[in-house]
């Protein structure tokens, strides 16, 4: 009994140690800390519509080979192409004696691969934000700043410059008609001068990633991409901007994004509370997801992007549809190692962590089981929708590879197909579901009392168990008026993403960058409250508040 109760004992004291204050200690969490970067904000202040685009939870899609082209995505436009076919640098080879035709085909392209009617069936089916793919030859052969359009001349596209001096034209209009439809955008520079990844769709089909070859192309790259920030920072539906596509690991990289941020916030005189910054992980989560924690520490609002697919390696044909969705699902026992990976990751980066890309499609033979087509449909199904499943438990945002492409039905691939298949839901934010079946009975006054009310039963429980589980020396320190005081912030909080900001235009979002947003409460409590050893109780409080609000509107 005796060694019972210290094995108790010592779990109980393992507990409390991990809330500072309690023995004089200060706290270790990041939010907890005082970090004077960290935006500060009047804690009544309600989100703005642009911080709702920022930090809502992003259910969104891919508009891939729009401008940054690929051959399997559209293969009409390589029918002139030389040399492998495979990159956008083979489409000007083949057409480099007729660069005008170039310029038509390809301004043809941007005016109409994307179409009104597109954005109409994306805002209808839950999708309130897109990935755009673009390379720095897009933007900036047309820039207004002759020192910006100069970058141009020594990279590999300079002498089809022409031929994209209305690319940029096409790409903000694209933002604003996102906007038309309450669409957020999250820029992402696909190709980097000299390629960053071997891959033809970084604009170059050579099969090497020069730019860690030369550190002038580095820091050619860090220039266009505080440009760019400059440029795109303005728009009030920009989510961010991913400063390289699957970049090519090595130990240069992490020095790039140090380099990129830094420019970014000191040379563009841009917080990144006002242009967020998304770096790919280069399928290293356990490493950036350290990376994006580290630089949450310093007050920087970084995002890590995954990109996951299950369809490629021999690991991958291995095993079946089933086998696949049960590793990722988020309800699975034990948890699969897709879902404890990306478990593990939101929880290192705040929730800060978003699926970039993500497909439905499998290798023939994860499939080869099941017999009949309509039985590999509804494997395929139960993979698509486990991963939807886990991205929305674990995710701050995820993006589907890709809204369509040429050809035939694709379920695997284009977005279309797949939900017009069922092999995803036909509405995939249950949050905004929720909200617009609703919206004609809302009671904003009610919902408030309602998270007072959940509140004070929160608070008791919370009390409670303090009181249960303390010592009479620890009993004293605590201050139990905070949690009560970010329940009911985190409540609001929930309440205004829920109600769509300001204006109302953005109803049913649900807040998705939790870690950021609680850091940017927190310190806002600390510079009117006071700080102590107790704030912890406030992010507590907090966290419960938002959580308890999501559990009660997907619910109704």
């Amino acid at each position: 009994m005796n060694k019972l109760f210290k094995k108790v004992q010592t779990k109980l004291e393992r507990r409390l140690s991990d809330f500072p204050g309690l023995n004089n200690q200060p706290s270790s969490s990041s939010s907890s800390s005082h970090n004077t970067s960290i935006p500060v904000i009047p804690i009544s202040q309600t989100p703005s519509t642009r911080e709702i685009y920022r930090l809502r939870k992003q259910r969104g899609v891919n508009l891939g080979s729009w401008f940054t082209l690929e051959n399997w995505l559209t293969p009409s436009l390589f029918t002139r192409a030389a040399n492998s076919k495979s990159s956008e640098m083979d489409i000007l080879e083949g057409m480099s004696s007729d660069l005008a035709s170039a310029k038509s085909m390809l301004n043809n392209h941007w005016a109409s691969f994307i179409n009104e009617g597109d954005w109409q069936w994306m805002a209808s089916h839950g999708i309130n934000t897109v990935r755009i793919p673009v390379s720095y030859y897009h933007f900036l052969p047309s820039h207004p700043d002759p020192s910006v359009r100069a970058l141009m001349a020594h990279t590999e596209f300079a002498r089809f410059e022409s031929v994209y001096t209305d690319a940029w034209g096409y790409f903000r209009n694209a933002i604003q008609t996102a906007q038309k439809y309450h669409i957020g955008v999250l820029v992402d520079l696909h190709a980097a001068p000299g390629a960053q990844n071997t891959d033809a769709h970084s604009g170059l089909s050579g099969g090497h990633a020069g730019l860690w070859d030369s550190r002038e192309k580095q820091k050619l790259t860090i220039e266009i991409l505080v440009a760019l920030a400059k440029e795109i920072v303005g728009y009030p539906n920009v989510v961010g901007l991913e400063v390289l596509n699957e970049p090519k690991n090595s130990n240069m990289l992490q020095g790039f994004y140090d380099s990129a941020i830094n420019a970014i916030v000191v040379q563009a005189g841009i917080h990144t509370m006002d242009l967020p910054i998304y770096i790919s992980d280069s399928w290293e989560i356990g490493w950036y997801s350290q990376y994006v924690e580290h630089r949450a520490n310093e007050g920087k609002f970084v995002a890590l992007d995954h990109h996951l697919y299950r369809c490629f390696t021999q690991q991958d044909q291995s095993k079946s549809a089933s086998d696949h969705a049960k590793d990722v699902h988020p309800s699975s026992q034990p948890p699969g190692g897709s879902s404890s990976m990306l478990s593990n990751a939101s929880n290192k980066t705040g929730s800060a962590l978003v699926i970039g890309e993500w497909s439905a499609a499998l290798n023939p033979a994860s499939l080869r089981h099941y017999g009949s087509e309509e039985a590999k449909r509804t494997a395929q199904a139960e993979w698509g929708h486990a991963q939807w499943e886990a991205y929305e438990r674990f995710c701050a945002g995820w993006f589907f590879w890709t809204l369509k492409k040429e050809g035939g039905k694709d379920k695997g691939w284009g977005f279309y197909s797949a939900v017009e298949e069922g092999v995803l839901p036909g509405y995939v934010d249950r949050m905004k579901g929720a909200y617009e079946r609703n919206k004609g009975n809302l009671d904003l006054e009610g919902l408030r009392a309602q998270g007072v009310a959940e509140g004070e039963g929160a608070y008791e429980s919370h009390v409670g168990w303090w009181d249960n589980n303390s010592s009479a020396s620890a009993k004293g320190k605590f201050e139990h008026w905070r949690f009560k005081e970010g329940y009911e912030k985190g409540w609001e909080d929930a309440l205004a993403f829920w109600f769509g900001g300001e204006s109302g235009e953005l109803g049913g979002s649900e807040l998705g960058f939790v870690g950021w947003w609680k850091r940017v409460r927190v310190e806002g409590h600390r510079r009117e409250r006071g700080h102590s050893g107790m704030v912890w109780e406030f992010e507590h409080g907090y966290e419960q508040g938002i959580r308890k609000f999501g559990e009660v509107m997907k619910g109704i």
